[in-house]
């Protein structure tokens, strides 16, 4: 793994920043495919960060996307359309219809309006094309079907002759325990064995998203437990479905780090505090509450010669006006000084799209990603001020 040097990258593109490094990322999602067996592929919810696409894109994985917005960014980064399943819990008539243009994968139907949108966009275009096309069975939320529903939905997909039926999309949650997937990889196997002798149509294929957890604050780091998705592919390969495993948070978190400088050290109560630039409109560690736990964090010396403190423990707060702006309460820094830097690890998932940005008005972070031994900016650090007014 290449061995970044955050201070001349700070001081090149200034902080805060992001940094994807899509080696680490291809070399992830290599390893991943070897694991799964013939009978499963992968697929990206490119919701936990679009940013990777463009290093993705070329590689053997599908993608999901959820929004009119997230296919524009598809074709700004000409990903094959074929590789796309297209799904979203809200959708237009247009949306379907320039979905089904584009020529995608895969639309996923998550109601009787979604099929009754298909229904007329398939009535309304001609030529041989055949969209595929999956039914999102719910998980007991406002997402898919009910199983009545599912009868209704296919009831229609039959009077279509240039739409066809693959299988079965079902997603429950992130951050699962393996037993909790186990038991959903078998619910939904029967389910569609028993919903295949009712409809009488016959199909093969199920996307299933397992919510693989990602403990940001485990020691040792881990990104190098796989673990839970080993037990997964060995229970995939015994079936007799096609499965499209969908994933973001497992697959982009441990490729992005974030950057940002100290820009203050002071005492109050007792209580050492070091204030960065930047803060929880940038950072989302999944299961941080009110900075209680240490996700991995080391400190980068800018300026050896400046006034600092002995080693201690600090509370590493951001840079907005608020009292939750608290990134973890009890971290251990050896002698921090001001214009030190923060880099953050497995920040590649959700931090670059889920923050408050515009929040107090503070700028947004650089983009920065890192392939074949070459840095490139994505996106420059941009004045939210002028959204905010």
């Amino acid at each position: 793994m290449k061995s970044h040097n955050f201070k001349e990258l700070a001081e090149k593109y200034g902080t805060p920043f992001y940094l994807f490094d899509f080696e680490i990322l291809k070399n992830r999602i290599e390893l991943l495919n070897n694991k799964l067996p013939k009978n499963a592929e992968l697929c990206y919810a490119i919701k936990a960060n679009a940013f990777l696409l463009q290093a993705l894109k070329d590689l053997k994985i599908l993608f999901e996307v959820c929004s009119n917005g997230e296919l524009s960014i598809c074709h700004k980064y000409n990903v094959n359309p074929n590789h796309i399943v297209f799904s979203g819990v809200v959708k237009t008539k247009e949306d379907i219809k320039n979905a089904w243009k584009m020529h995608v994968n895969t639309i996923t139907l998550e109601s009787l309006e979604h099929c009754r949108f298909l229904k007329e966009v398939a009535n309304e275009e001609n030529g041989d094309y055949i969209q595929n096309v999956l039914i999102r069975l719910s998980s007991g939320n406002q997402f898919g079907m009910s199983e009545n529903d599912v009868l209704d939905a296919l009831k229609i997909l039959k009077q279509l002759k240039n739409v066809n039926f693959r299988g079965v999309h079902y997603f429950s949650g992130t951050q699962k325990k393996l037993k909790k997937i186990e038991t959903e990889i078998q619910y939904i196997q029967d389910y569609c064995d028993n919903l295949q002798k009712m409809s009488g149509i016959e199909f093969n294929e199920i996307e299933y998203g397992p919510g693989f957890s990602f403990d940001y604050f485990a020691q040792p780091d881990f990104s190098e437990n796989y673990n839970d998705f080993d037990a997964v592919a060995g229970l995939l390969e015994k079936s007799k479905y096609k499965f499209t495993i969908e994933a973001g948070r497992f697959i982009a978190s441990s490729c992005g780090f974030y950057v940002s400088r100290i820009m203050d050290l002071k005492s109050t109560n007792d209580v050492n505090y070091c204030l960065i630039d930047g803060g929880i409109n940038h950072l989302n560690y999944y299961g941080q509450i009110m900075g209680m736990k240490i996700p991995p964090v080391s400190l980068v010396k800018n300026n050896t010669d400046a006034k600092s403190d002995k080693c201690a423990s600090f509370e590493i707060c951001g840079s907005l006006c608020t009292t939750a702006d608290v990134i973890t309460k009890c971290l251990s820094l050896d002698s921090p000084a001001i214009g030190d830097f923060l880099v953050f690890k497995n920040i590649g998932a959700y931090s670059v799209t889920e923050g408050i940005y515009l929040f107090l008005s503070h700028a947004l972070p650089c983009v920065i990603s890192y392939d074949k031994m070459e840095y490139k900016i994505l996106r420059q650090s941009f004045e939210t001020y002028k959204i905010n007014s």
